[in-house]
């Protein structure tokens, strides 16, 4: 499937809402599937977030398929290897299951899992039979994906001596602060350190309701279009400040990159603003890795040199986006240099050059989001845009009203 852009050439203005945290709500209903005395304050429609609704709500036996997704896969894990009694095997698109879970497993099964491969060791289909878990104290050294740990502390006031997990380093350290804020407005104490998390056994919660903010990371495709266009204002209702999502940094990311923002009763505001350009710019987005593609997208098509580091988990997402980037920008003419964990660029053609071929989405949303600001400066031509439904189902239909 194709879809063609149009060259968009005048100030964009717009208000719409934003979806639902994809992170919060898969938080959430892990947490509601746990504790039926937890609500939530909306329902993300997010692919994600669906296919994890309809995996905590399978029946105990038999498979279950669950989609694209790395988080509906580690939660549904960590979820079914607490239920006593079931056994459930959990499968995904050929595409997850290539994609390692093994560090999960192993720390499950530390703590009393049983959880078996059914065709492949370290990826899935997994075979799970539900215990009471004991929990205990756990030391997971290097971790390379936070989810990893937030699957660990959602299920953590479930097993029957709490959780001690301890690590040296983990990535996304941000989304560990918005597991633990969740955790402790479902009334369940969590003590978080940079090296470590402890939760007790909680047998039963008070009736409680967790409030789902919209989705910063979905601010970041917006900013990158403002950033790229003549002028402009865009409205989203129902953004608050402060808020528990790493991602809200977002807005200070693209400050020097001639983005305003401000927080009225009604949400927020994104307008232009009037900046030097920067000379060059270093970014470190450990913390913020779903920033990633709008940003540096920004920045290459603004020619502003950069170096962004903290990319640590961008080879291992839905695609390479490392290489996702570098292939748009070699498109452009634009020459790269990239490491496992950083982008640089130094030096620009006096012309980009306007993109002719159709270009990849790479069956990832962030990638096809990032993607279609370019039609700011050139008409282009997506392949598979409606990947977006994974994060994001609303976004043609939001970009539709620039045009």
């Amino acid at each position: 499937m194709e879809m063609k852009l149009q060259k968009i050439t005048r100030p964009i203005q717009a208000e719409f809402e934003l979806p639902l945290s994809k992170s919060m709500a898969n938080r959430g209903l892990l947490l509601a599937a746990l504790y039926p005395e937890i609500t939530l304050t909306g329902i993300s429609t997010a692919k994600d977030s669906v296919f994890l609704r309809q995996t905590l709500d399978a029946y105990a036996h038999g498979e279950v398929h669950v989609g694209a997704g790395g988080t509906t896969l580690r939660f549904a894990t960590a979820y079914w290897a607490t239920r006593e009694g079931s056994s459930i095997t959990l499968n995904g698109t050929p595409e997850l299951n290539q994609r390692t879970i093994a560090p999960l497993v192993d720390a499950l099964n530390a703590l009393g899992g049983a959880i078996t491969y059914a065709n492949t060791p370290n990826q899935a289909p997994l075979h799970i039979q539900g215990r009471k878990l004991r929990g205990g104290s756990l030391h997971l050294g290097h971790v390379k994906s936070s989810q990893f740990v937030t699957a660990l502390m959602l299920i953590a006031p479930t097993m029957r001596d709490g959780l001690q997990l301890e690590w040296d380093s983990v990535v996304s350290q941000p989304y560990l602060v918005m597991t633990a804020a969740l955790l402790r407005s479902a009334g369940i104490p969590v003590t978080l350190t940079k090296h470590g998390a402890t939760i007790p056994y909680v047998e039963s919660v008070d009736p409680a309701q967790l409030v789902i903010e919209r989705d910063w990371s979905a601010v970041a495709f917006w900013c990158e279009a403002l950033a790229l266009s003549e002028g402009g204002e865009l409205t989203f209702p129902g953004f608050i400040d402060p808020s528990n999502q790493g991602d809200s940094k977002v807005v200070h990311y693209f400050e020097p990159l001639g983005i305003a923002h401000r927080f009225t009763d009604y949400g927020l505001v994104l307008s232009k603003k009037s900046v030097l350009t920067p000379g060059h710019l270093h970014y470190n987005l450990q913390g913020e890795p779903d920033l990633a593609q709008p940003v540096i997208m920004t920045l290459l098509l603004k020619k502003i040199p950069f170096e962004v580091h903290g990319l640590e988990t961008l080879r291992g997402k839905e695609c390479d986006r490392i290489a996702a980037i570098a292939e748009v920008a070699a498109a452009l003419g634009i020459q790269l240099s990239t490491g496992e964990a950083h982008i640089k660029c130094s030096s620009y053609p006096s012309e980009l050059t306007p993109p002719t071929a159709p270009l990849h989405t790479r069956n990832d949303h962030r990638v096809a989001m990032s993607l279609a600001p370019l039609a700011i400066k050139f008409p282009i031509t997506l392949l598979h845009p409606s990947v977006v439904e994974k994060s994001y189902p609303d976004f043609w239909h939001h970009w539709a009203q620039l045009v």
